[in-house]
């Protein structure tokens, strides 16, 4: 799918919105915007798509992104059953890089801001002591008003500008060649493979969504994500085996073939391609951790 450019809402230049969503699941589609977004899921999981990087969320996930960066969360399957226990919750913090000012932001001492938003622009996963840190704080974020939310803004800005407890998202250099014109075909394909990748999907499947050959199809995704279709759908399958290894006592070549791979050598060579040991390996050092 392609992302959207979309205006946050109605809301006056230089404003920090606050939201805290809850709804059956997260139905923001694939999308960007010129405004910083600080996200904390409160409650559900699924997997993330912030640029190229694809990886599971859970409770807790935590993340910031800077302008113009393309992104979305999917819930899990489970969260589309009209489940009226399954709650998908989260607080979301946005406001635009200039909101205080090009004469604050030229001063020495903010150098360290204009940084942050750099390096933001390639989405910043907050983990470590940094994240017990800033999430109570996020938190209480939505109950403060005036100059008391703004001093509380500056305050996890502050704090993200120092820390090294972040995980960079999108790979180095990543530059999105998305439009607002056709940002739904993209939406559309990745909302069918987080639906259908453990089924068998053909180039003619997907294609079709987008009304293209698949030769066009493939030159259309690969030009938008910067990676092929094969490769992306692998890392969506692999993703999900990575999840199940941590949370269900199958075995290795039950995993594989419930993410979508007909062949076990070919599960093993691209999960060992993907997230850099083997699926036993991956096994055991959960075990470990567990120990």
């Amino acid at each position: 799918m392609k992302p959207i450019l979309i205006k946050v809402g109605a809301f006056a230049d230089n404003q920090i919105t606050i939201i805290e969503r809850c709804d059956p699941y997260f139905n923001t589609p694939f999308h960007f915007h010129p405004e910083c977004e600080l996200v904390f899921v409160t409650e559900s999981n699924g997997k993330r798509i912030v640029g190229d990087s694809i990886e599971s969320f859970d409770v807790g996930d935590m993340v910031f992104l800077g302008p113009h960066i393309p992104h979305v969360w999917y819930n899990d399957e489970s969260y589309y059953q009209n489940n009226e226990a399954l709650k998908a919750r989260s607080v979301v913090i946005y406001f635009p890089k200039d909101i205080f000012g090009d004469k604050f932001y030229g001063l020495p001492e903010t150098k360290a801001l204009t940084d942050l938003f750099h390096r933001a622009q390639r989405g910043m996963k907050i983990e470590g002591p940094t994240y017990d840190l800033l999430k109570d704080e996020i938190l209480t974020l939505p109950k403060k008003e005036g100059l008391e939310r703004i001093i509380s803004l500056l305050g996890i800005l502050k704090v993200l500008t120092e820390t090294k407890d972040v995980h960079y998202l999108a790979s180095t250099g990543y530059s999105h060649a998305f439009n607002a014109k056709d940002n739904h075909k993209i939406d559309e394909v990745f909302k069918y493979v987080m639906s259908n990748f453990s089924k068998e999907i053909s180039l003619h499947d997907v294609a079709s969504i987008t009304n293209l050959s698949p030769q066009s199809f493939c030159r259309f995704f690969k030009n938008r994500t910067k990676k092929s279709f094969v490769q992306f759908l692998n890392e969506v399958r692999i993703g999900h085996a990575c999840k199940r290894l941590t949370e269900e006592d199958w075995s290795i070549a039950e995993i594989a073939y419930s993410c979508g791979f007909k062949n076990l050598s070919n599960f093993n060579r691209f999960f060992k391609e993907i997230v850099g040991k083997t699926p036993k390996e991956y096994k055991n050092e959960l075990r470990l951790k567990e120990a």
